[in-house]
């Protein structure tokens, strides 16, 4: 799995003008998006939770364990056919481990992921993504966007970045993102190397994988 550490003679005058309008016009929709407005200039694309995914994976020294958290919903915003906002909603009470086939060891995982030690998702029902700028990636890359937001989980807020592909069509959007995310800023210390002594082979990674694969249409 790839990791990605850390998320525009007279004719001349005519065009620049042209390009002046444009520049202010993409400024304002970016200020009423800011502002909590979707202006009518804004394409929206309402993401398909049963067609898109969330992956996560955990790490320790000789293993892991990887699973999936539910999507609650999203959608993204698009100004003249590039992205400029928009949000993912997780649903923190379905967090799903797929790597332990043995029931009893996989719910229990599950209850632990779950509990104050990792997510807390009493408290913290939901985590979400909110996107606040996107660039095009200019050099050579399998990648195609950098994207740049604020991940909020447990209550906590923090900017990340990360590449991503995004592949617009007429009425669907495609995405996919795969990155790695500290959990101790989000306040997830359990088994932390850095926060707890003596753990020795039971210690397990601050940096946690998660995996967007996104289905979204106008």
């Amino acid at each position: 799995m790839k990791r990605i550490k850390f998320v525009v003679p007279v004719a001349l005058l005519f065009i620049l003008a042209a390009c002046g309008g444009q520049s202010e016009n993409r400024a304002e929709v970016m200020e009423r998006l800011e502002a909590g407005e979707i202006p009518e200039a804004v394409d929206v694309y309402i993401l398909d939770a049963g067609n898109s995914k969330v992956a996560w994976e955990g790490r320790r020294i000789g293993g892991g364990h990887d699973g999936t958290i539910g999507i609650k919903g999203g959608e993204f915003y698009f100004f003249e056919g590039d992205m400029v906002g928009g949000e993912i909603v997780m649903d923190m009470h379905q967090i799903v481990v797929l790597d332990i086939e043995n029931p009893g060891n996989n719910a229990r995982l599950q209850a632990h992921l779950e509990s104050d030690d990792f997510f807390a998702v009493e408290q913290y029902p939901e985590a979400h993504f909110e996107i606040t700028v996107v660039e095009q990636i200019e050099e050579e890359s399998e990648m195609t966007h950098r994207v740049f937001g604020n991940m909020t989980i447990r209550g906590i807020t923090h900017g990340i970045a990360f590449d991503a592909v995004i592949d617009l069509q007429e009425d669907r959007m495609v995405a996919f993102a795969d990155f790695d995310l500290d959990r101790t800023q989000w306040n997830v210390r359990f088994g932390s190397g850095r926060f707890f002594d003596d753990l020795g082979d039971s210690a397990i990674h601050d940096d946690f994988g998660l995996t967007l694969d996104l289905v979204a249409a106008n």
